[in-house]
């Protein structure tokens, strides 16, 4: 009779956190069989792999718990576990988390080298080396904004983790990236997990793939250190789970001779809020963009930290905070034609395939619209399918990340608050009035704009906008629409 504490397993660790070399130890033990990245968006298992267990990629979709009693079962007397993410189903973290008989082994690795380890995977596309020879060297550069916003995001994941196993009283097994290597600490693994077998050495299938110093791997080393030892005294690496951190304050904005500070939705429309604050500044109207402009800091000042930011507050008493929000129908719509309808760099490839595999959004390659077969009726089909989609998956019941393209503006308004109080939200349609109210509080002359910045759609929205339509965005975005107290789209169009 079994009297294991825990039924199964779950590695929570990180891209490039030595994973693959933790799965591959683990294995070497009798009784112990770990299956893999079986929530990873793009297979199931390993790379290419699209299913496992009986189950394919969409199955894993509808029910992903399931699979899980899957691997327990053909296991047999094993324990059998996983590997999972930041990026894999959040269904499953939350599920693994919540659970008492899942045993939690909990994998670190220094920030810095992960991401430097990222980075060279991504230029060379080469993830995993068993054969030295066959190794791939590269160097790359750092980007300390880059950075800032890795650790953020790779510190908040821990953070969650911690938290929650603190609210529910219970304890994981937790390793450095070094310690892989430690067979003592490998039994200990194994111990934790109930299995009675134990290791004398180590066989190592997996080679190193950068072991050489970072001098020797990062092409703008000097450049580097002196990034990290300014954002220690800027203080922008404390732990992400400050509620601070969860405002984005690195992606706001702020005047250079005025008391005007902007927290931009992504989605929202920001392009021509920025345009009026560099027009407030004097400053010309740039090539590539505002967006573009401000983020290579020919334009305005953005890449605050907790630190700087206050610090402009307090020598400028009198700042105007503001944000703008955008009717979530056609927000919603710049963001599936921008990121899923249209392919290329910058759009969310993997995200597409999966909306295709599993949730019925039906996408055309450039053939099918050159050939006519994919028109507006088409279109409208697969945003109606984008649009449920996008109510499950704002409700946390799909494994895609809810990404801040869609995401509720009432949720970056909250977070928002948690750095500094909005004094002004205005909506696109308004932001005319929004401009005259806070030039006039701060006294200064209102300047020229252009007409309303419009993206263009090879399919417009106004073109396939039906009542269900509408009935699909308020599904999606009931807060929003009640909150922030929208009409239909349709009061738009007949305007």
């Amino acid at each position: 009779m079994n009297q294991r504490k825990f039924r199964y397993f779950a590695i929570f660790g990180t891209m490039r956190s030595g994973s693959n070399l933790l799965e591959q130890a683990l294995n070497q033990f009798d009784g112990i069989r770990c299956y893999g990245e079986l929530f990873n968006p793009s297979f199931i298992g390993g790379p290419r792999q699209q299913d496992s267990f009986g189950f394919s990629l969409a199955e894993r979709e509808r029910d992903p718990v399931a699979l899980i009693e899957a691997m327990i079962d053909a296991a047999g007397d094993s324990i059998a576990g996983f590997r999972i993410f930041d990026g894999h189903d959040p269904r499953i973290t939350e599920h693994a988390l919540r659970d008492p008989l899942c045993a939690k082994i909990l994998l670190r690795r220094d920030f810095l080298d992960s991401y430097v380890s990222l980075k060279i995977a991504r230029k060379t596309d080469q993830w995993l080396l068993r054969n030295a020879p066959q190794r791939k060297k590269a160097t790359i550069r750092f980007d300390a904004a880059e950075f800032a916003q890795y650790r953020r995001q790779k510190q908040a994941y821990f953070d969650r983790i911690r938290k929650a196993l603190q609210e529910s009283g219970q304890t994981a097994f937790e390793l450095t990236y070094p310690a892989q290597k430690d067979v003592g600490v490998l039994n200990g693994i194994a111990q934790f997990l109930g299995a009675s077998a134990r290791i004398r050495t180590l066989k190592e299938t997996i080679r190193p793939q950068n072991p050489e110093p970072l001098s020797e791997k990062v092409e703008n080393f000097a450049e580097m250190q002196a990034a990290l030892a300014l954002q220690e005294r800027a203080g922008t690496v404390t732990g992400a789970a400050d509620p601070l951190m969860r405002a984005n304050i690195p992606r706001m904005v702020t005047c250079t001779t005025h008391p005007v500070l902007f927290a931009p939705i992504p989605g929202g429309p920001n392009e021509e809020v920025l345009r009026w604050m560099a027009r407030l500044d004097g400053a010309p109207e740039p090539e590539s963009g505002y967006r573009a402009a401000v983020q290579t800091g020919t334009l305005l000042h953005t890449g605050h930290s907790q630190r700087t930011l206050f610090e402009w507050m307090h020598s400028n008493p009198d700042v105007q905070v503001i944000s703008a929000v955008r009717h979530p129908l056609p927000r919603a719509y710049d963001a599936f034609m921008s990121k899923i309808f249209a392919t290329g760099p910058g759009t969310y490839d993997m995200i597409r395939k999966q909306l295709v595999e599993s949730f019925d959004v039906n996408l055309p390659d450039a053939a099918d619209i050159d050939a006519g077969t994919y028109g507006i009726r088409e279109h409208r089909n697969a945003f109606h399918a984008f649009l449920r989609f996008l109510k499950s998956n704002l409700a946390g019941q799909t494994s895609i990340r809810i990404d801040g393209l869609w995401a509720s503006q009432m949720s970056f308004l909250a977070a928002f608050n948690t750095a500094v109080p909005v004094t002004l939200v205005a909506r696109e349609g308004r932001l005319d009035g929004a401009f005259r109210y806070v030039e006039s509080l701060l006294d200064i002359p209102p300047p020229q704009l252009g007409p309303p910045l419009r993206p263009e759609h090879r399919f417009p929205l106004d073109k396939i906008y039906t009542r269900q339509t509408e009935n699909l965005a308020r599904k999606a975005y009931n807060v929003d629409y009640t909150r922030l107290g929208f009409d239909d789209y349709q009061a738009a169009l007949e305007a």
